[in-house]
């Protein structure tokens, strides 16, 4: 009772017990280009009288990745934090997200979580496909994929160079066609689990000096199952249907059979699974995007026991 009469009080006086607040708490980043990959720094601030200790920090788009986050803001104190906007999946035109930091305080006394908008129209000059380089594959195996960039304007940029975050990745020149560069990206398997780092791709554009495509790598213990393809895209117009087939085999010849598959759910897909052609398992994935990109890993559960993971990238454009 005393206590919330305190806090009462103190809120009428203009003194919050705790609050971290985003100054300002909206901010227009003006234009941005697809392939461009801007830091945006905000500005946090505890507008309290408690010692704000920073917890979690929320982005409503993957494309926003957080930096490092201060561990605690002593009243009146700010701090700076950095986000780097991947901006490969944004449809043109006008964007907008939501960031969220949560906190406690000594007493457990604060208003809200800090928040702040930022908004942008994106315009595209060049596009790169896949915006997301999801790659499956089992142990010391080896697969290869394709990135294209496409520029259509008089001058188009060249690609020069490539480099990669993650170790047993290799990127070579590929044959492209007019207004499309190709660089074919090869994989080793060399270690078991799943790795998530960056392909970049250096340019002689001085507009887009690097373009860099998130790289997932998920190898895969020797299985006695398996699905093609080992990975699967849905993209499509935001809200519109897309589906594609996947089959689930076994080596051996064995029947593969499906009794659920789990994971969809998070990111809205939608799975329906029936016996065949022969001994395989068919799976339709099914999926009506929102705009932006996610990637998730499905789960494929056998009649045996067996486990299969089927990485999926959901884009709406």
């Amino acid at each position: 009772m005393h206590a919330l009469l305190l806090s009462g009080i103190m809120g009428w006086m203009g003194l919050v017990p705790g609050q971290l607040v985003f100054e300002p708490p909206e901010l227009a980043l003006g234009e941005l280009r697809v392939g461009q990959n801007p830091v945006v720094r905000l500005l946090l601030r505890n507008s309290g009288t408690e010692t704000a200790t920073v917890g979690k920090l929320e982005t409503s788009c993957g494309c926003l990745a957080g930096g490092k986050l201060p561990e605690k803001l002593e009243p009146d104190q700010a701090a700076v934090m950095d986000l780097r906007l991947r901006t490969l999946s944004l449809p043109t035109g006008p964007n907008a997200w939501r960031v969220k930091l949560s906190f406690t305080t000594e007493t457990g006394n604060k208003v809200a979580d800090a928040q702040c908008r930022l908004t942008a129209t994106v315009r595209k000059e060049i596009e790169v496909e896949p915006t997301l380089l999801s790659i499956s594959l089992g142990e010391s195996g080896e697969a290869e994929h394709t990135v294209r960039v496409r520029d259509q304007r008089t001058t188009p940029l060249r690609v020069m160079g490539y480099t990669s975050t993650l170790k047993g990745v290799e990127a070579r020149q590929d044959t492209g066609s007019p207004g499309v560069q190709a660089v074919r990206v090869k994989v080793r398997g060399s270690e078991v689990g799943k790795r998530e780092g960056m392909l970049r791709l250096g340019t002689n554009d001085p507009d887009y000096p690097v373009l860099e495509v998130p790289l997932v790598v998920t190898v895969r213990p020797r299985q006695t199952a398996r699905c093609t393809p080992d990975h699967v895209e849905l993209r499509a117009l935001t809200g519109e249907a897309v589906s594609r087939l996947i089959r689930v085999d076994r080596p051996d010849g064995k029947s593969a059979e499906v009794v659920r598959v789990s994971g969809g759910e998070t990111v809205g897909i939608r799975v329906t699974h029936s016996a065949g052609p022969g001994s395989q398992t068919t799976m339709r994935l099914e999926a009506s995007p929102a705009r932006g990109e996610k990637a998730v890993e499905l789960e494929v559960f056998m009649g045996d026991g067996v486990v299969v993971k089927l990485p999926v990238s959901v884009l709406g454009e």
